[in-house]
């Protein structure tokens, strides 16, 4: 707690040391000897400010502790809103455990959106990636820095290795039937290219085959529009949304319109009877060019031209052990069938280069297959996000055959009971805090006894006691507060948990727990009117405590400025002192200069009759 003691001290001494300067003047006024009249004034000086100036200090040094208290209410508050918070959705409470009965093949993790349950999964095959090597059939290099095409320029062509091109089956109609063409499509990669009766599909990613299928249905070729265009226009089907799959150029040509999607198979009907055939589908695969400049025209320097280029393969030096030609090129891909890749090399006058080739493969790609409770998937990775919901499953070797793994959710109520716990921590934290700042004993530094007698901390106190033991809004099953789960806060105040009775709770009536805690509600905003039950309640309770214009916070803002205010006392203070002292210091130079003409006067006098004295006595 903040005293005056050293401030009093220091006036008493201000007030003595000016009266002895007081005396001392008398006594060489007197004598007729000279005066330290600057001591004197700024004794004077002191001796006027010093009470004034140890009041306005008493009272920064108390606005100051209010301040340094209400932090601290507000800082224990804020940490026991966090822990409200914590357990005010109901997810927080749909934390599951995995136990998998293989777990070499398969890990789990999950997210709050997962539910208890068990499931089976079997797994036939991991995706994997593609894998070549350079110098099929033909020496590999010598060392890294080997000469590659005589040590010229030239490129490598880097293409996806699934060609887009799709198939047709064409029946002849009769005079009383129309035609069909049936289209199957082919997966796309970003920038293939796929023309189907006029109409060119670009990729602008990659595409499954039901994709593109879907992209060229329902185009209907007999609207006006249509028939006055010569067929559906690229431009009529074209938008930001569909920009995210491809861009159409062309048009679908009159005479035929297509039908609905079949997981990538499209029937294509003549609009009159016994119809010629559409055009054969095209296809393009798009193709990157590496470029491998001359002076990098070596194996490391072609290694590092595929890795900088980041076109979803990377290259590495590999040592085979062979003693004259031990070096050569690996190239993996990504996982996943459709990544499946070719690369070739090109001079730049046409021909490939010797010793690059990237023709043999070590590794096919191939997508994942794998079952997950009797339901038959693939996956282009390894990691399965969308086979069990809430579930990321990490695929890492195939089950046993003919023995699928269980799969088992089970509920975890230990992360409940940690969370509850800490509950009770912060609790007990910003109560006993709320005593330090209100008694007026303590001896805690900083925030002991700052707000004696404050009565926002009795107000405090007392919401914070009724968000535990109040009666929850979202009452269910028989519970209707905290207490009936375990909580208790004795005769002094101590917030504590009967773990049995929390433990038997959690176990056996887990979803009216859930419910009495969170009203079943899911980050339900502060402004919500909607029941939240305990911790709902009481984060949106506290919130309204910490808010700006709070007491809290408008009393810490007053003090503030009051400081600011004390502050300016202190320097209108300080200038009233230093005009006193000018005042002084004239005053006391002109008692100066009278002291000094009667000495003069008396020096004189003195002189003179010294001198008349020596007349009559003759000396």
């Amino acid at each position: 707690m903040v005293t005056a003691t050293s401030s009093t001290t220091s006036t008493a001494a201000t007030a003595t040391s000016a009266k002895a300067a007081a005396g001392k003047i008398i006594s060489t006024l007197s004598a007729g000897s000279g005066v330290d009249v600057n001591s004197l004034a700024n004794s004077l000086v002191e001796a006027e400010k010093a009470p004034r100036k140890a009041e306005i200090d008493a009272r920064v040094a108390k606005a100051e502790g209010g301040i340094s208290g209400y932090a601290a209410m507000k800082f224990v508050l804020g940490d026991l809103q966090s822990a409200f918070a914590s357990l005010k959705n109901q997810s927080s409470f749909n934390t599951l455990v995995p136990q998998i009965s293989q777990p070499n093949a398969v890990s789990v993790t999950t997210t709050t959106s997962a539910t208890a349950g068990s499931h089976t999964i079997s797994v036939t095959q991991l995706a994997q990636q593609q894998r070549s090597i350079s110098a099929d059939n033909v020496p590999g290099f010598a060392t890294p820095l080997s000469q590659v095409n005589g040590g010229e320029a030239f490129s490598l062509v880097l293409k996806n290795s699934i060609d887009p091109t799709p198939t047709k089956v064409f029946t002849q109609g009769t005079v009383n039937s129309p035609s069909t063409s049936t289209v199957t499509f082919k997966a796309m990669n970003k920038g293939d290219t796929v023309t189907v009766n006029g109409l060119t599909l670009t990729a602008n990613k990659s595409l499954s085959a039901s994709e593109v299928g879907e992209l060229f249905d329902q185009l209907d070729t007999t609207t006006v529009a249509a028939v006055a265009a010569g067929g559906v226009e690229a431009s009529a089907i074209n938008s930001d949304a569909l920009a995210i799959y491809g861009t159409f150029a062309g048009k679908f040509a009159t005479g035929y319109s297509s039908g609905v999607n079949n997981s990538g198979v499209l029937t294509l009907t003549s609009t009159t009877n016994n119809a010629a055939d559409i055009a054969t589908p095209a296809g393009t695969q798009f193709s990157n060019t590496i470029a491998v400049a001359a002076s990098a025209s070596t194996p490391a320097g072609i290694v590092a031209a595929i890795n900088s280029a980041n076109l979803g393969i990377s290259a590495q030096l590999v040592n085979t052990g062979n003693i004259a030609t031990p070096f050569r090129i690996m190239v993996t891909g990504s996982t996943g069938a459709s990544n499946a890749f070719s690369l070739t090399s090109l001079k730049l006058g046409g021909g490939e280069v010797t010793g690059v080739s990237f023709g043999k493969k070590l590794q096919s790609a191939v997508d994942a297959t794998f079952n997950v409770n009797g339901m038959d998937m693939t996956s282009s990775k390894n990691t399965v996000t969308d086979a069990i919901a809430g579930a990321t499953l990490n695929l890492t070797a195939t089950t046993t055959a003919n023995v699928p793994a269980n799969l088992v959710f089970s509920r975890d109520t230990s992360s409940i009971s940690t969370k509850l716990n800490a509950l009770v921590t912060a609790y007990n934290d910003a109560n006993t805090m709320l005593g330090v700042v209100s008694d007026p004993k303590s001896t805690v530094e900083t925030y002991g006894a700052t707000l004696v007698g404050n009565s926002i901390v009795g107000s405090v106190r007392s919401q914070m006691r009724q968000l535990i033991s109040g009666n929850s809004t979202t009452p269910a099953g028989g519970l209707t507060a905290l207490r009936d789960i375990g909580f208790n806060i004795d005769q002094k105040g101590v917030l504590s948990i009967d773990k049995t009775k929390l433990d038997n709770s959690l176990k056996n009536n887990y979803d009216n727990v859930v419910t009495l805690i969170t009203g079943n509600q899911e980050n339900q905003s502060k402004f919500s009117l909607a029941p939240s039950g305990v911790a709902g309640e009481a984060a949106k309770k506290l919130t309204a405590l910490l808010d700006t214009s709070a007491p809290l916070t408008t009393q810490s803002a007053n003090l503030t400025s009051k400081i600011s205010e004390y502050k300016k006392q202190l320097d209108k203070l300080d200038t009233r002192m230093t005009e006193l002292l000018a005042r002084y210091n004239k005053q006391f130079a002109a008692m100066e200069s009278m002291v000094g003409q009667s000495k003069s006067l008396q020096t004189s006098l003195k002189s003179t009759f010294d001198g008349m004295m020596a007349t009559y006595t003759n000396k």
